[in-house]
């Protein structure tokens, strides 16, 4: 596949407004930025790794795509927050979860889970504590399996401004995606 078939496969997603494939100085400068933005305290909590970037970054093809309010976040949680192994908080996107979470007595903010058995870690070992940001599922394009990631903001803004897009525009993000092509 070309890379021109795979950024027209990319603009016939619904929400997905520009597409442009990224030179490996561009990958190596978003890649810079987010270790910048993870060595910064991430949602208030911890510092932070986002895995998504870093895993679509890896991939033989990257697009950065420009989004806007209709491109369809996939329902998978892409938060996690751990202490070593322990999983103390994420995202969830599932009302019924959510309220069954919170009935349990966990701490429910927004669709964020802070589970009410594993908040001592926090306390205990918040030097450990971390929060992950994963890969969004989105399945394949043309038949490859792609690795969707959400970028830090001075990622995302580095990444409007390569597609001429104004980065005081608001409701307009950006997400990255590799393909092994």
């Amino acid at each position: 596949m070309s890379e021109d078939e795979y950024a027209s496969a990319l603009r016939r997603i619904e929400g997905i407004i520009s597409v442009k494939e990224l030179t490996e100085e561009e990958k190596s400068e978003v890649l810079k930025l987010e270790e910048q933005a993870e060595k910064g305290v991430l949602m208030g909590l911890c510092r932070g790794i986002n895995i998504g970037v870093r895993e679509a970054l890896k991939k033989a093809k990257v697009f950065a795509c420009a989004t806007d309010r209709c491109f369809k976040w996939p329902q998978s949680s892409y938060i996690k927050i751990v202490c070593g192994e322990e999983v103390i908080g994420e995202d969830v996107n599932e009302q019924q979860r959510l309220e069954r979470l919170k009935c349990e007595g966990n701490i429910v903010a927004g669709t964020l889970v802070f589970y009410r058995d594993k908040m001592r870690l926090f306390k205990d070992r918040r030097d450990e504590t971390m929060v992950q940001i994963l890969p969004l599922e989105m399945g394949e394009i043309l038949g490859k399996k792609v690795v969707v990631g959400s970028p830090s903001p001075p990622a995302d803004l580095f990444l409007k401004s390569r597609m001429g897009i104004d980065t005081g525009c608001t409701g307009l993000g950006t997400v990255l995606i590799g393909i092994d092509a």
